[in-house]
C-alpha cells in the first residue's frame, strides 16, 4: 500500500469520526465502537481533524462585535473593553447605554463576585435592565460614595441598592451617609462606624465595580443635591475640576483635585478604586466628555461604556484616537 493510498484512508478516516462527532452527536466512547478503535485514538483524531482543517469552529457572537471605533478607543486609553450604545428611534441613549452596560455585566459575572457602584441615572437604568440571576450564589454588592437625604433628585441611590439585590440575589452593604460632611472630624467619626467599615473591607475585595464619570456644571448631580451652590461650582472649575468620580471631583487628568473638599467626602478612596480589576465606566451625553477623557487618562476605569454621540465627541475632541 503506497502512501498515497495510506493518506486517503487516514483522511476518510478523520472525516468519518468527526461527522459522526459534530453532526450526528455521538460521543467518542461510541464512535469507538462504530469504527473498532480506542476512545484514546479517537479523541487524537478528533484533534487532528481540527488541526489538519478538516473540521473549522467559527464562533459567531453578534453582541461582542467590536467596532472600528470602539477597537480606537480601546487601544488609545489601553483599556480592556469599549462598549458603544448605538444609536436608536424608539430608545433613548441612557436606556441603550443601561442595558449594553447590563448585558455585559451578565456576561461576566461569577459566583462570589464583589462588586461596587455609585449612583445615579445611569447606573439604576443598568440595575433595571438586568435580568434575574437565579444560578449566582454568594453575590455581595457594595455601595461605593455617600448618598443624599433628598431622594427627588434622580439620583435613585435606594433603588439602584434593592434593583441590584433582587436581581443579583446579593448581599448588599450600604453606605447611609452623606457624600460631604461639613468637616474633616465628622467623616473620621463616621469612618469609625461599623457601617463605614464593612463597606471599606468589602470594597477593598471587590473585582467589579460600575461606576459613572459625572459632568461639573451648575447643573451636575452634586450640584443638584445641594452639595455645592452655584457659586462653588464656578470656582472649582477655575482650579481644574472637570468631574467626578464616585464623588471624588478630578482634573483632565484622572487626578484628585481640591484635597481640601475631598478631605470632607465620604467615600471608597480613589486607590481602592483603582485596585478593582474590572472598573466599568459608564456616561451619557456631550456634556460629560471632560470627565470621561479624566477617567481614561487616570486610569480610573478600564471598560468605557456610553452612547454614540458621546463617543464621536471624545474622538473629535481627542483626534489622535483615529490615527
Amino acid at each position: 500500500m503506497n502512501k498515497t493510498k495510506k493518506d486517503r484512508q487516514k483522511r476518510s478516516l478523520l472525516v468519518q469520526v468527526a461527522r459522526l462527532y459534530y453532526e450526528q452527536n455521538y460521543n467518542q466512547n461510541e464512535i469507538a465502537k462504530i469504527v473498532n478503535l480506542s476512545r484514546p485514538y479517537i479523541s487524537k483524531l478528533l484533534l487532528e481533524a481540527k488541526e489538519t482543517g478538516i473540521v473549522q469552529i467559527t464562533i459567531k457572537d453578534d453582541v461582542d462585535t467590536e467596532s472600528k471605533k470602539e477597537k480606537q478607543i480601546r487601544e488609545f486609553f489601553n483599556l480592556n473593553k469599549v462598549i458603544i450604545a448605538p444609536k436608536s428611534d424608539s430608545q433613548l441613549p441612557l436606556t441603550l447605554v443601561g442595558e449594553a452596560t447590563a448585558l455585559y455585566l451578565e456576561s461576566i459575572l461569577c459566583d462570589g463576585d464583589i462588586i461596587g457602584y455609585s449612583w445615579g441615572e445611569t447606573i439604576y437604568e443598568c440595575a433595571k435592565a438586568l435580568s434575574v440571576q437565579e444560578a449566582l450564589k454568594n453575590i455581595v454588592t457594595v455601595q461605593l460614595c455617600g448618598g443624599v437625604s433628598n431622594t427627588n433628585k434622580n439620583v435613585y441611590v435606594s433603588e439602584i441598592s434593592t434593583e441590584f439585590s433582587h436581581k443579583l440575589n446579593s448581599t448588599g452593604y450600604l453606605l447611609p451617609f452623606p457624600a460631604i460632611v461639613d468637616s474633616f472630624h465628622i467623616k473620621d467619626t463616621l469612618y469609625h462606624e461599623r457601617s463605614m467599615q464593612d463597606v471599606l473591607s468589602y470594597a477593598s475585595k471587590a473585582n467589579i465595580c460600575i461606576i459613572t464619570m459625572g459632568k461639573f456644571d451648575t447643573q451636575c448631580a452634586m450640584a443638584r443635591v445641594g452639595y455645592l451652590s452655584e457659586s462653588e461650582v464656578k470656582q472649582l472649575t477655575t482650579q481644574g475640576v472637570v468631574g467626578d468620580i464616585c464623588t471624588h471631583l478630578i482634573d483632565k487628568e484622572g487626578n484628585l483635585c481640591v484635597p481640601q473638599m475631598d478631605a470632607r467626602t465620604v467615600a471608597v478612596p480613589l486607590k481602592t478604586l483603582k485596585n478593582i480589576d474590572t472598573r466599568i465606566g459608564v456616561a451619557v451625553g456631550e456634556d460629560k466628555v471632560y470627565s470621561i477623557l479624566g477617567a481614561l487618562r487616570g486610569n480610573l476605569v478600564n471598560i468605557l461604556v456610553t452612547d454614540e454621540a458621546t463617543a464621536d465627541l471624545l474622538c473629535e475632541i481627542c483626534p489622535e484616537i483615529l490615527l
